[in-house]
């Protein structure tokens, strides 16, 4: 690895799949993401949602406290492969040499909380000049037999991870549909902090569609304990073009909301 600096993006469900139709992958979208990364050029691990993929069946089969049958938690595990199969493929498309690592073989849970995980091998491809890709899978869970680990949770435990490796992450990237966070006139809110936290979750609102993670109000609660450890995480819209490029190269966007 040329440097001990990296940045955590993370392409989230609602932009990268339409969640309103089950299994609807939207490849431009991932695709241009994909190469606005390889446009920039600095090292970046990958992390992605699920959006109408592995939420659909989750929904269906068992959720965040365990499953309801075998073969229907074995559908889930399958699904959640298959959209990383298709973020992989774009990666490989675009000639970016990315390594998919699955959570479900690097953590174990317990009553919902991670209590062991074997992530030196993330730290070993960043070494060897590699871009690590994870995304929200299903995990085993000593006490609920499975639970849910969202995206989210997966960048939490990185930072926590590469700090103790001398690689400091610089920042987070959610990519997701919306220009950040919304207030009640929806209206971007520019900056949130743990200061003004308990006044603007009033505003914060719950997956409407097929989300079993929580939706916006889990990804500011999980970017609120990051920015405790002094990483900031940065909320855009992917959907416009250019806004991903800008941000890895430290440039101003157009709409955002920085959590720190």
């Amino acid at each position: 690895m040329k440097t001990n600096h990296i940045t955590i993006i993370k392409f989230g469900g609602s932009i990268i799949t339409d969640k309103s139709k089950p299994y609807t992958p939207n490849l431009p979208i991932i695709k241009r993401l994909i190469s606005e990364i390889k446009k920039v050029g600095i090292p970046v691990i990958v992390v992605h949602g699920q959006g109408s993929f592995a939420h659909t069946s989750a929904k269906k089969y068992g959720g965040k406290k365990g499953y309801s049958s075998l073969w229907g938690i074995a559908k889930v595990f399958r699904d959640a492969m298959e959209m990383n199969r298709i973020v992989m493929d774009a990666f490989m498309d675009a000639k970016l040499p990315a390594v998919s690592f699955r959570p479900n073989s690097l953590f174990m849970a317990k009553s919902g909380k991670i209590f062991t995980h074997n992530l030196e091998v993330i730290s070993e491809a960043l070494r060897q000049g590699l871009t690590p890709v994870l995304y929200g899978d299903v995990i085993m869970d000593k006490t609920w037999k499975t639970t849910i680990f969202s995206g989210e949770t997966s960048t939490y435990h990185l930072v926590n991870f590469l700090s103790k490796k001398k690689i400091k992450v610089d920042k987070i990237i959610q990519v997701g549909a919306t220009d950040g966070i919304y207030d009640n006139n929806n209206k971007t809110i520019r900056n949130i902090t743990t200061n003004n936290y308990e006044e603007i979750k009033n505003y914060l609102f719950e997956a409407k569609t097929t989300d079993v993670t929580g939706g916006m109000r889990h990804k500011v609660e999980e970017a609120i304990l990051v920015a405790k450890k002094g990483v900031a995480t940065y909320i855009i819209n992917g959907s416009r073009k250019g806004e991903l490029s800008k941000l890895l190269m430290s440039k101003s966007t157009q709409l955002m909301t920085c959590i720190k």
